[in-house]
């Protein structure tokens, strides 16, 4: 509230995101933020808020990868811009297929349904010419509180589910559950070598066998550390130490792993989202995880034009 008084600006919600001055001054949202949350029932959510503006598109990338759920805010007031053309292109780009359309400032045109049919239609449109079919649209009004923790009595027009409840509906636990470990470092402690890093995915206890890849070497794990303390079991997403029977070769970069193995390649189909010219004959830097190593593009076999979406 104070903030907003400085700047003699109406109290706005993104002013509790936008960390930096410049942010609040201009009214957008430069750099992700993630807030992390908890309901009643134990269920965590981390919310990655990120900019929309052209000029941040690589911001807006990078925030957005993280994400499992989508919610696009769209104002009601206005007919859907070339911005959020945008911005749905790049969920489908990301392959982020479960979205959530928010149509926010319903108080703005006194919460009128047919305002807001006309919108939905408009988006549900563009959405099938890109292979999106969402299933989720909100009419919002964030700044009353409207139709986002319960449903609300301005709308009684509105039979869906509030944002929070259909959030609850969304979310699904990952699929993969095969152990998955980076190497992050390989650290040398009480005269032995230790492999480091976070686990991304699955769990795995003391004794059992694991292979490490791209080295295509078996290895049987003796000792699992966590700040100095011995553990027996170890889960997504502690980051972890591990002591293996055979620690040879051992590098960053390299994933510790049990089968099912993912497969080991190098040539592979990529998406690239081109932020200024490119020049395919060029060698570029690849980083995966932990993993940093050269490449280069072979073939271009599509391409998309952003500009004419």
């Amino acid at each position: 509230g104070s903030v907003c008084q400085r700047l003699s600006q109406d109290f706005e919600f993104a002013y509790l995101l936008d960390s930096f001055e410049e942010e609040r001054k201009n009214q957008l949202t430069i750099d992700t933020t993630q807030v992390f949350c908890r309901t009643k029932r134990g269920k965590k959510f981390i919310f990655i808020d990120v900019p929309g503006h052209e000029e941040l598109l690589k911001n807006m990338l990078c925030g957005s990868s993280y994400a499992d759920i989508a919610i696009l805010v769209i104002d009601i007031n206005k007919p859907i811009e070339q911005q959020t053309k945008r911005h749905l292109f790049i969920l489908k780009f990301l392959g982020i297929e479960q979205i959530i359309m928010v149509l926010n400032k319903m108080d703005m045109v006194d919460f009128n349904e047919q305002t807001f049919e006309f919108l939905k239609g408009e988006i549900y449109k563009f959405s099938n010419r890109l292979g999106i079919k969402p299933e989720y649209f909100i009419p919002l009004s964030a700044r009353h509180g409207e139709n986002i923790l319960k449903n609300s009595k301005r709308m009684p027009w509105y039979k869906g589910l509030s944002l929070f409840e259909t959030l609850n509906r969304c979310f699904k636990k990952r699929i993969n559950d095969d152990f998955r470990l980076p190497i992050q470092d390989i650290y040398a402690q009480d005269g032995y070598k230790v492999a480091v890093g976070e686990i991304i995915s699955g769990a795995v206890k003391n004794g059992e066998k694991v292979k490490i890849l791209p080295l295509n070497k078996k290895c049987s794990i003796e000792k699992i550390k966590a700040f100095n303390k011995k553990k027996f079991y170890a889960k997504v997403p502690e980051s972890i130490g591990f002591i293996l029977d055979d620690m040879e070769g051992l590098k960053r970069g390299q994933v510790i792993c049990k089968p099912p193995l993912p497969k080991v390649t190098q040539e592979f189909l990529i998406k690239i989202f081109c932020i200024r010219s490119l020049n395919i004959k060029q060698n570029f830097r690849f980083r995966c995880t932990t993993q940093d190593t050269s490449g280069r593009i072979i073939r271009i076999n599509r391409v998309w034009d952003m500009v004419n979406i």
